[in-house]
């Protein structure tokens, strides 16, 4: 059992069922779930410190967008990864996070260039420390740095739910050795926004959501 009460802190002046979807989705995306983890409602509830009803309305949310499923029970879990769903993600990121990658290279300033490179150092500690969740979360945060220097909300909002899907499956990518590989296309990624270069930002996202990609398909 996720130990998730170590990992958020209870709700205060927010529509509640707003304020929990929106704890639910920073906590998949930053790999508080994993595959083949499952946690409950009751706990979740105690975590935010609400009652169970926003929760169950946030959970049937997640659930529709196919974040979560229902393990058995009262049991919320991480969904199978299905070839098909596999390949469908992979076809829908690479028409989308490429061209959030090709804007923000076009828009980036000195404070981005900088904020990405302390992001990216957060990823090469995490590679070698081989931890896992740490690295899930730091993943997280550089790419969606760059996602949102693209200046769209709408392209923002779609590669969100996109990574709802996604982003747990890539705790399955550390014995595979492809951190050091994916940090490789991270540096990439960093000097083509140093450079203002769309097409190199472009490539190298597209370089690292295939090689994942590759991983992953051989574990479903």
């Amino acid at each position: 059992m996720s130990k998730i009460e170590d990992q958020v802190v209870p709700l205060r002046r927010e529509t509640l069922q707003t304020g929990v979807y929106a704890r639910l989705c920073d906590l998949i995306l930053q790999g508080g779930i994993a595959p083949g983890e499952s946690i409950t409602v009751a706990t979740l509830a105690k975590a935010f410190g609400v009652s169970p009803m926003p929760v169950r309305e946030a959970l049937t949310r997640l659930t529709a967008a196919g974040a979560l499923t229902v393990v058995s029970g009262r049991t919320i879990g991480v969904p199978k990864l299905t070839r098909e769903r596999l390949d469908d993600l992979r076809r829908v990121r690479l028409e989308i996070e490429t061209i959030a990658a090709e804007w923000a290279a076009g828009n980036a300033t000195a404070d981005f260039t900088a904020e990405l490179e302390r992001l990216y150092g957060r990823l090469v500690e995490s590679e070698a420390a081989e931890d896992a969740k740490m690295y899930v979360e730091a993943n997280y945060e550089f790419h969606f740095a760059v996602y949102r220097q693209s200046g769209s909300p709408t392209l923002f909002s779609i590669i969100e739910s996109l990574w709802l899907q996604v982003s747990p499956f890539f705790h399955l990518l550390r014995e595979s050795g492809n951190f050091r590989i994916s940090n490789d296309h991270h540096a990439k990624l960093f000097r083509a926004m140093v450079d203002g270069d769309g097409a190199s930002a472009r490539a190298a996202i597209a370089s690292d959501i295939d090689d994942a990609y590759e991983i992953l398909a051989k574990l479903v």
